[in-house]
């Protein structure tokens, strides 16, 4: 019986997950050309993908590519909760905030704008302020 569970998400650019994951200090590894990783699951189940997120000892969570060229999230998530006391919810909302973060600094930096600001509120959130000369 298979416990993975998938997530859609708007993630389409890996440069930028690297960075947000190495943020939060998780362990990323990609597919090689020939070969896709192994995605731990509950009781030695496994299923494959693009890149996969080291998420507790036992499990692991997938990034698939979709057919709209974004990744959505596939894990055990009910494993992964029993291992870091940590809801699919929350490990996803710290993924993307960080993701998107990093995809807005890059956007803005290709569009010719700085950063001059940087704040994160009490609730989490993160304003930032940019220009351009």
């Amino acid at each position: 019986m298979s416990h993975f569970t998938q997530v859609e998400t708007k993630i389409n650019d890996l440069a930028c997950l690297k960075l947000a994951l190495a943020d939060l200090e998780l362990e990323f590894a990609e597919a090689t050309e020939d070969q896709l990783v192994k995605v731990r699951g509950w009781k030695g189940s496994t299923l494959t993908a693009e890149a996969k997120i080291k998420a507790s000892k036992s499990y692991d969570i997938g990034l698939q590519l979709t057919e709209e060229g974004t990744y959505k999230l596939v894990a055990d998530w009910w494993g992964i909760e029993e291992e870091t006391n940590e809801t699919q919810e929350k490990i996803t909302q710290r993924i993307v905030q960080r993701y998107a973060y990093h995809k807005v600094k890059k956007e803005v930096a290709a569009q010719g704008f700085t950063m001059d600001e940087e704040q994160v509120q009490p609730d989490g959130t993160i304003k930032l302020g940019v220009s351009k000369w």
